[in-house]
């Protein structure tokens, strides 16, 4: 993958992201595929959230970030690393797009991409995981795609829209990434 090619960036969340991210969960857009369940929340809720998320972010605690659309500056999404664990090298990613209009166009990969680089080699984590729901087929063939290796199955794992749905989990080592990316050590 070549960077400068990429149609998006990353930056870290701003406290005014507020106001599109109360947009997205109030529309409830980005749920279609996400393992969370729909929550209505009032901007200043979604304030505070933003705001512990920036804090979580500054600490180490998490990595959560903006996913950029280089040709409008416009923020379309979110990529974030949580449950971080320097001792045993390893994190939890999640993402989503807040707008239908942006799927399947390789943003997600590309958000991926610069994340996975970014926490394996500034971070120095070693494996970065992930749970999909079983029936969201096109973001489990986008992280097979990229090169997650399929781990298992958490049967009934989460209740959402009235029934208890599979979780499909996904891992990939650093050494991985880093042949798949053709990228040296």
């Amino acid at each position: 993958m070549n960077e400068k090619s990429f149609n998006v960036s990353l930056r870290a969340l701003e406290p005014e992201d507020y106001l599109k991210t109360v947009k997205w969960r109030n529309e409830g857009i980005y749920l279609q595929g996400v393992v969370s369940t729909k929550r209505f929340v009032s901007p200043e809720t979604e304030k505070r959230w933003i705001e512990d998320a920036i804090k979580k972010h500054e600490s180490g605690e998490a990595v959560r970030l903006a996913i950029i659309l280089k040709k409008t500056n416009e923020m379309i999404g979110m990529i974030f690393i949580t449950n971080i664990d320097y001792i045993n090298k390893n994190g939890c990613v999640g993402s989503f797009l807040g707008s239908n209009d942006n799927r399947g166009k390789g943003y997600i990969s590309e958000a991926r991409y610069l994340l996975f680089k970014y926490a394996f080699d500034e971070l120095g984590l070693e494996r970065l995981y992930g749970n999909i729901l079983e029936d969201n087929t096109s973001a489990r063939k986008s992280a097979e795609k990229f090169g997650y290796v399929k781990e298992g199955v958490l049967r009934n794992a989460v209740y959402k829209d009235g029934q208890f749905k599979n979780l499909i989990a996904y891992s990939m080592l650093k050494k991985e990434f880093y042949e798949k990316y053709q990228l040296k050590k």
